[in-house]
Order: structure tokens, then C-alpha cells, then sequence
């Protein structure tokens, strides 16, 4: 198969969770890239000469040939329609209910639980690095994820919407700032 040159943009250290879920995605997908690691807070020369293909100066940022595109959920959301399945695998449930609510959860989960995210930062995740006690703000923030995934999690299953998605690596990754750090989650989410 003929495939366009496809390169993906991450942070120097590799502690993107959004580069990350970009990254399972490509490979999920079976689809050949490259990978092209940008210091972003490096001189400012470097940050210039990033911001010229990157709308938002962050990543993770794709490039497919000429066309650059920056965040996670709609680089994923591009991926699914430049190659859609059955001939690569699905990002995303069939079921257009499934499909909306994995977007919503996407959506929220980089647009809240801030608390979580600052107090329990990627490091946790790539470096094993552990901080204090969550504040009461994060203990609220990391209630809300909590009770949102054992709402959306059915019993009994590894995925939420009973066959794989793109979500479930995203809700993973912010599930597990908590559980590498020794936080409390219930047992069901923890296997």
C-alpha cells in the first residue's frame, strides 16, 4: 500500500498522555509514521520555527505531506476519516450513540479535572515521580472521574463501549495518574 509521508510531533521527553493516545491511534491503525521530537522549551528559535506548522505551539501535532494538524481528539477524529474502516481499525464505536457519548468523554476529559492534572502531572505516569497528598480540590476533581468511569464502565468488561476505542486509552491514562501514584480507585477499576 501507498502511503503518504505521516510524521507525528511530540515533546522531547515523551510525557504527552495526548501524544500518547495520537500514537495508539497511528498504530492501531496500521499505519506508518515518524516521529519527530520538538523540545518546547528550548530557545526561542526552535519555538518560532515550531510555531510555523503548529497552530497552537503544543503537541502533539501531525503532518500527513503539507498538511499540519494540532490536538489529540481531532487528529483522531481526522485519522478515522482519512482511514476509515473496515480497511483500518476503528478509532471510534460503530454505534453512533457509543460514538457520541466517546466523544464527550474525550472532550471532558482534557477540558476538566484540572486539580487531577496539576497535582498528578504525566510525570507520574512516564517518570514515577510522586508528589503530596491530592488537595480537597483534586480529591473532588478525582471523585468526578471516578464516578464517571464506573457509570460508563459496564460490569464485567475491559473497554467501555464493549469493543475498543481511542477513549479508553484516554480514560486509562487518567485513571492510572491516580493508580501509579498509590491514590485510592475502587477495585473495578484498577484490573
Amino acid at each position: 500500500m501507498n502511503y503518504p509521508s505521516i510524521t507525528l510531533w511530540s515533546d522531547s521527553s515523551f510525557i504527552s498522555p495526548w501524544v500518547m493516545s495520537v500514537y495508539v491511534a497511528l498504530t492501531e491503525k496500521g499505519i506508518p509514521f515518524t516521529i519527530k521530537r520538538i523540545n518546547l522549551l528550548s530557545d526561542e528559535q526552535t519555538q518560532t520555527a515550531y510555531r510555523e506548522p503548529s497552530l497552537t505551539g503544543r503537541v502533539p501535532l501531525l503532518q500527513i505531506e503539507d498538511f499540519f494538524l494540532n490536538e489529540s481528539s481531532a487528529i483522531e477524529e481526522y485519522l478515522e476519516e482519512r482511514f476509515p474502516a473496515p480497511e483500518y481499525e476503528r478509532l471510534y464505536p460503530r454505534d453512533r450513540e457509543k460514538r457520541a457519548r466517546a466523544r464527550e468523554l474525550q472532550a471532558w476529559l482534557r477540558s476538566d479535572l484540572q486539580p487531577v492534572r496539576q497535582e498528578r502531572p504525566t510525570e507520574v505516569l512516564f517518570a514515577g515521580v510522586t508528589f503530596p497528598p491530592l488537595s480537597e480540590a483534586a480529591e473532588r476533581s478525582a471523585a468526578k472521574l471516578i464516578h464517571a468511569a464506573l457509570r460508563l464502565l459496564p460490569e464485567g468488561q475491559q473497554n467501555l463501549f464493549s469493543e475498543w476505542s481511542i477513549v479508553d486509552i484516554d480514560l486509562a491514562l487518567m485513571l492510572n495518574r491516580l493508580a501509579l501514584h498509590g491514590d485510592p480507585l475502587p477495585v473495578k477499576l484498577l484490573t
